[in-house]
């Protein structure tokens, strides 16, 4: 997270990962030394392997390779040290955003510092986790009854034993407080006494956990769209849900102070919520061919537009939905593949099902949770991508390698922690949890905006990041207004 597979970030964050690259074929590394070679990819970027444990409690699950790249500092009289980066997910490619660090991060940044970016455990080229496209694309509906309850949990146990299968012991331990010990180990292969980070959505949590166990290793950390890891699964659904409601009504705001806005003039969430209760009795249509739109791609559409800060293309495509003649829901389409050999990458649940408990365990509670959502969250409903990773966990063992637990940094430097006012994915509240518990640690900067992460779309975000990079300064004003577009 958080986010959408189709939505990380905006702009060259997105850019950045948009497409796997692989790193470099394994290399072995030297006692206290990598071997760079150029990336098959982008020669112009060296890439390199790191052999680790699966688990460090247990030796004889064998290793893993982790795959590295690096950009080194354009001007090395003046560098600082390293500066790793993660663009979240989970499943997200470090690798990736490394190799286009040019269009994320500034010259001055790049000068000083060799970028670097790994996959984290089972993601990418670090060993991936694959299980069977079949079981991948015969996903059920949300259940709607303690039988198709059963039907969920049971698939989701075949899945897992699949992906096992195909994946081995990794599949087991793709837990972020591994990668953390996994950012170490690179750290100390490097040859860094201590490391600068810069983590996004899900990639925050790696730093948060990495601090925990290894906080006197950081110079500088920045933590952009923030995750909250003290909350209990109930908690951390309704507030994901709260946050995209909470974002939907900026956007409503937006709309009725902007002229240009396709629905300025309306009551925006009074129109939105019209349109939802057609959509749930299948009489909401899209624009003159009359295509119907459901509830489900109504919410998801808002919800990815939302994140992307597409505020203009939002309110143009809900004024093109209109009632429409009832007609009945379409059935689902299955995407189930002929050959059972055929597998897809699938870390998502592999990593969240070990960070976050506990389990849903009946449709009773499962009902209980959609109506603390709602209430919560009393325009959108829900958080589409907190209830696809809780609806994946369940059917999976109570225990977890990571389960949620309050946050306590060590004394230390300030970390930076980076939110937009109005993020629908990881809202302000969460970042401003995280800042609660660990205020002697920690400065919450705040970018008045709308959308996922607030340094690829705020100047004044980017500035204050950099200058905190460089100079280890803490930005004196802690609030970044709202950019002229919104």
């Amino acid at each position: 997270m958080f986010r959408q597979p189709n939505s990380l970030l905006r702009g060259a964050v997105l850019a950045a990962v948009i497409g796997f690259v692989a790193a470099a074929q394994p290399a072995a590394a030297q006692p206290g030394g990598l071997i760079w070679r150029p990336c098959p990819q982008d020669t112009t970027a060296s890439c390199t392997t790191l052999e680790l444990p699966i688990d460090r409690a247990a030796p004889g699950l064998g290793s893993f390779s982790l795959a590295i790249a690096r950009r080194k500092a354009t001007d090395p009289a003046q560098r600082i040290g390293v500066l790793m980066l993660n663009p979240g997910g989970p499943g997200a490619s470090g690798v990736s955003m490394a190799l286009g660090a040019d269009k994320l991060l500034s010259p001055e940044v790049r000068a000083r510092f060799d970028v670097i970016g790994f996959d984290p455990r089972g993601v990418g080229a670090s060993s991936p986790i694959r299980c069977s496209s079949a079981l991948l694309g015969n996903r059920p509906d949300e259940p709607q009854n303690q039988t198709e309850f059963e039907a969920l949990r049971s698939r989701n146990q075949d899945l897992n034993a699949d992906c096992r299968r195909h994946s081995g012991p990794i599949f087991d331990h793709a837990d972020t407080l591994s990668v953390a010990q996994d950012m170490d180990a690179l750290r100390a292969a490097l040859g860094e006494e201590k490391v600068n980070f810069l983590g996004f959505s899900y990639g925050t949590q790696i730093g948060q956990q990495y601090t925990q166990l290894f906080g006197d290793r950081i110079r500088t950390m920045v933590l952009d769209g923030n995750m909250d890891h003290s909350l209990p699964l109930e908690r951390f659904l309704s507030t994901a849900a709260a946050a995209g409601d909470d974002t939907l009504a900026a956007f409503a705001r937006w709309c009725e102070r902007t002229t240009t806005c396709a629905l300025h003039g309306k009551n925006v969430l009074t129109h939105f919520d019209g349109l939802l209760n057609a959509a749930d009795h299948h009489r909401l249509v899209e624009g003159a061919e009359g295509n119907a739109v459901s509830s489900w791609y109504l919410i998801q559409r808002v919800y990815g537009d939302l994140i992307r800060s597409q505020l203009p293309e939002l309110a143009q495509w809900l004024s093109t939905l209109h009632p429409g003649p009832a007609t009945p829901p379409t059935p689902a389409t299955s995407h189930r593949a002929t050959d059972d050999a055929t597998t897809s990458a699938n870390p998502r649940a592999a990593v969240f099902c070990q960070d976050w408990t506990p389990r849903v365990s009946s449709y009773a509670e499962w009902q209980r949770i959609t109506r603390d959502d709602r209430a919560a969250a009393p325009h959108l409903r829900y958080s589409p991508e907190a209830r696809e990773a809780a609806l994946s966990c369940i059917g999976w063992p109570d225990k977890a390698n990571n389960p949620p637990a309050p946050v306590k940094f060590p004394p230390g430097p300030a970390i930076l922690l980076v939110n937009p006012r109005h993020d629908p994915a990881t809202g302000y509240a969460w970042a401003r949890s995280l800042h609660q518990q660990t205020a002697d640690r920690t400065v919450l900067l705040r970018s008045n905006a709308i959308g996922h992460t607030a340094y690829p779309q705020s100047p004044c975000i980017r500035t204050a990041v950099t200058n905190y990079l460089l100079h280890q300064t803490v930005p004196g004003d802690l609030t970044c207004p709202t950019s002229t577009a919104r």
